[in-house]
């Protein structure tokens, strides 16, 4: 966007969008930041209002309820953490080094204050019948972008078995998960580090594998056993 462009854009936002715009991401942060520190439960919407500094008719206008709060936690959370990736890779050469470098650009994304904060949220939504009605829009959006993405870098390599390839990424997603929030609970930074170097171990194993298979499926699906019929009397 032009210098230009960016004032025509200023000008028609004027400056109440602009602060309202500015007001909504600071009760945004302000929430990822007592999800993270406090957890699901604990955090209400007072604290988070203490958090940023606003006044109540602040948080009730952008925000009517916690519920309203915590999905666009998530929403932002979600695309914070694709922005993320797709920023570092921008950078790595195409091909299987950029393929690779997915893991460990996606590890970085989930271990910051935002991915935490989605995660938390994923947790309360099992209890929270509110938070359970809208939030699976949002972490399903997430999800399916982030399957598409990898699988068209797959492709790209020569890797046919579409399968395989989701498998991994729901193995890799649910270890990440769990990974950085036991760093949260444990402060071992350590031993998830080296917890990752095996499964990013694991997805070069496992590459290979597929490009040697190509077509044919590496974990083609059990065939069904039937019981031979009983001989007639």
């Amino acid at each position: 966007m032009t210098v230009a462009e960016k004032a025509r854009t200023k000008s028609t936002r004027g400056p109440h969008a602009e602060r309202s715009a500015s007001m909504r991401q600071r009760l945004v942060d302000a929430a990822i930041a007592c999800l993270c520190r406090v957890g699901y439960a604990a955090t209400t919407t007072q604290l988070v209002m203490d958090e940023a500094g606003v006044s109540r008719g602040a948080m009730l206008h952008h925000f009517p309820t916690k519920v309203d709060l915590v999905i666009a936690v998530g929403e932002y959370a979600a695309a914070a953490q694709n922005r993320h990736v797709r920023r570092r890779l921008a950078v790595v050469p195409e091909g299987m080094e950029r393929y690779l470098a997915l893991t460990e650009t996606t590890w970085e994304a989930m271990c910051q204050p935002p991915a935490i904060a989605l995660v938390e949220i994923m947790v309360a939504s099992r209890s929270d019948p509110s938070l359970g009605e809208r939030f699976p829009q949002v972490i399903d959006a997430l999800e399916a972008q982030q399957r598409e993405d990898v699988w068209v870098m797959a492709q790209e390599l020569g890797i046919a078995d579409r399968d395989s390839v989701e498998r991994m990424i729901r193995l890799h997603r649910a270890a990440m998960r769990g990974l950085a929030l036991e760093q949260v609970f444990k402060g071992d930074r350590g031993s998830a580090e080296a917890a990752m170097e095996l499964l990013e171990w694991y997805k070069r194993e496992l590459t290979g594998k597929l490009l040697i298979q190509r077509s044919a499926p590496l974990f083609p699906e059990a065939q069904t056993v039937t019981t031979p019929e009983e001989p007639r009397a």
